[in-house]
């Protein structure tokens, strides 16, 4: 592994031991919360860092051999931050290229007007009720 551990603690209560700034931790929430539905559905969970620079924050290798670039963000409304959230899986693919790309957010609120069709947004809850 080249890239520095990412750590998540497995009780969202304690994120703001990791993290003093006094913001919200609404996105480490959220991104916690993925990954331990992904645990629970035994994947295996790195990240990507892409030669450009961008970074996905789940390649999830399932059990099966299913490999998905998930990519967490709590807000899309503004179309700068749904282009960047967007970018990172993108860049990503030509990595992974059968990996299917996935954007999780946490309503639905402000979903990118264009997605590209290689790229499914849906919202957390959705994805974590969906059997796998």
């Amino acid at each position: 592994m080249v890239n520095p551990r990412k750590a998540y603690p497995i009780d969202t209560g304690l994120i703001t031991l990791f993290d003093r700034t006094g913001r919200s931790n609404l996105r480490r929430a959220l991104e916690t919360a993925v990954l331990i539905e992904l645990e629970r559905r035994r994947f295996e969970i790195p990240y990507i860092r892409t030669p450009e620079g961008y970074e996905v924050d789940f390649v999830a290798r399932g059990p099966n051999g299913e490999t998905e670039l998930i990519q967490v963000c709590t807000d899309l409304s503004d179309p700068r931050t749904a282009s960047r959230e967007l970018r990172a899986p993108a860049s990503a693919a030509r990595l992974v290229p059968r990996a299917r790309q996935l954007l999780l957010t946490l309503t639905r609120d402000g979903f990118p007007a264009e997605v590209p069709p290689e790229v499914e947004v849906q919202t957390a809850y959705e994805w974590a009720l969906k059997l796998p």
